[in-house]
């Protein structure tokens, strides 16, 4: 495997095959994916067919083991479609990212391994097109989230959504609670199966596929108001709260917020990461689609 770039690493085989990128660390804290990406540098992997690249996402943040270099600067949202294009903004993280975008643009398949910061199970967010739905059979998570009206970041902002508007196929795989590295060998684990399933890789990991996922988009951002919020007892302690129409969520100084379809709580915000006029958390709605 060979470095090429800053904690950037290629492998290629001389057959030709789909091109998979995996990261780690887009947040300094999100340890697991951290852990997976330094075990499959370390792995001495070969490859039967295509490009694997590994990469390192927030290596400032990953030294000193926070969500970003500096408070509310996201990596994550640090990836629009014109950031080549644009004038530099000057911070640590719309530099990194502009090192990491040529590598995402290139691969067929990004997994940006991530962490929630409060409780939550793993799932995956992607969009629901059939080459996102081929890797989700890959991961072993009941709830796949999708964004497609962009509420997260308000735009194309984000690793995958990058991916995407490249003309491949990117996943957030949130694992777990940011700083539980339980999981580590079994990420581990699916990382290979993802690489044998796409055929990179001949043997190594699970590759059985797991059916059976519920799908989700996301449909509301709880915005800090000079008003305050307040969480509703029993809402905001991790993501996958569930709630009916008609019930009160949360409020913004006096003003409840009121449910008006049935839907889950997702990535509620640690207080740390509050800031005014930002998001505290999120709403998301069943549905269905064909998987077929």
């Amino acid at each position: 495997m060979k470095q090429i770039g800053d904690h950037i690493w290629q492998i290629s085989a001389k057959a030709e095959g789909p091109h998979l990128m995996i990261i780690g660390g887009t947040h300094g804290n999100e340890r697991t994916g951290v852990e997976v990406v330094r075990a499959l540098v370390d792995k001495g992997l070969s490859l039967e067919a295509g490009t694997l690249t590994l990469a390192l996402g927030n290596l400032k943040a990953i030294e000193i083991n926070e969500r970003c270099s500096e408070p509310h600067v996201d990596l994550n949202r640090s990836y629009a479609e014109d950031l080549l294009e644009r004038e530099p903004k000057g911070s640590y993280e719309d530099q990194r990212a502009r090192e990491l975008a040529p590598h995402i643009a290139a691969a067929d398949y990004v997994i940006d391994i991530h962490a929630t910061n409060k409780p939550s199970e793993a799932f995956i967010c992607s969009l629901f097109a059939p080459e996102h739905l081929r890797l989700h059979d890959f991961f072993p998570v009941s709830k796949v989230l999708g964004d497609p009206e962009y509420i997260l970041g308000g735009a194309p902002v984000t690793t995958d959504e990058y991916a995407d508007a490249f003309g491949g196929a990117g996943i957030c795989y949130e694992t777990g609670q940011a700083g539980d590295t339980s999981r580590v060998q079994e990420v581990l684990e699916e990382m290979l199966g993802v690489m044998k399933g796409l055929g990179l890789t001949g043997d190594g990991g699970v590759s059985s596929p797991v059916g059976g996922k519920e799908y989700y988009t996301l449909s509301h951002r709880i915005l800090l108001t000079e008003a305050g919020f307040t969480w509703e007892s029993g809402y905001g302690n991790g993501s996958w709260e569930a709630f009916t129409t008609g019930q009160v969520i949360g409020h913004h100084g006096d003003e409840p917020l009121t449910a008006e379809y049935d839907g889950v709580v997702v990535f509620p915000k640690i207080d740390k990461h509050w800031q005014l006029g930002s998001s505290v958390g999120y709403l998301a709605k069943r549905i269905e689609i064909d998987t077929n």
